[in-house]
């Protein structure tokens, strides 16, 4: 099967969708679709948190499961919505929230998507210390872009969802 892939970039590991209350939206997944189980993660922490190149907080609620050979973030954002502008019209949720891409190079897939016109919108780091940045492709694609690099700890999380649908 081909792979999703960004410009650029390389494959799709995620598609995550906005929505306003977690356990709503788990239930809705896993009762229309028999997706799961859901992997929940309530306001995760982060550290050295950058919005809009900014010191700032980005306080978020997750959920993980597996849909197909792609996992899926259903993501809850309880801080001011990143992109959320004055002018624009509330979205509606559910919405394409990021695609996520694993990068060889966080810096320099960072930089490419600057050159693409896709701005850093956040950047910060988890209490385990590996930094991920989302980029502003709403203008091309609709939604935001999410670029880390593979670890052992990302790498073994995937791993944990994906195994874990096959036992459903």
């Amino acid at each position: 099967m081909k792979k999703w892939s960004i410009p650029n970039l390389g494959p799709v590991v995620q598609v995550a969708y906005a929505v306003e209350n977690i356990e709503d939206a788990t239930n809705f997944w896993s009762e229309l679709f028999g997706i799961g189980p859901f992997f929940i993660k309530e306001h995760i922490p982060l550290e050295n948190v950058r919005v809009n190149g900014v010191n700032s907080t980005f306080d978020h609620s997750s959920a993980y499961a597996q849909w197909g050979s792609i996992m899926l973030e259903l993501i809850c954002e309880h801080t001011e919505r990143l992109g959320e502008r004055s002018n624009q019209k509330e979205e509606t949720v559910p919405s394409v929230h990021h695609y996520a891409v694993f990068v060889a190079d966080l810096e320099k897939a960072s930089k490419n998507l600057e050159e693409m016109g896709f701005g850093e919108i956040l950047y910060a780091e988890t209490s385990s210390g590996f930094p991920f940045a989302m980029h502003d492709a709403r203008k091309v694609f609709g939604h935001f872009i999410e670029i880390y690099e593979p670890n052992e700890e990302l790498t073994g999380f995937y791993r944990m969802v994906e195994e874990s649908s096959l036992k459903e």
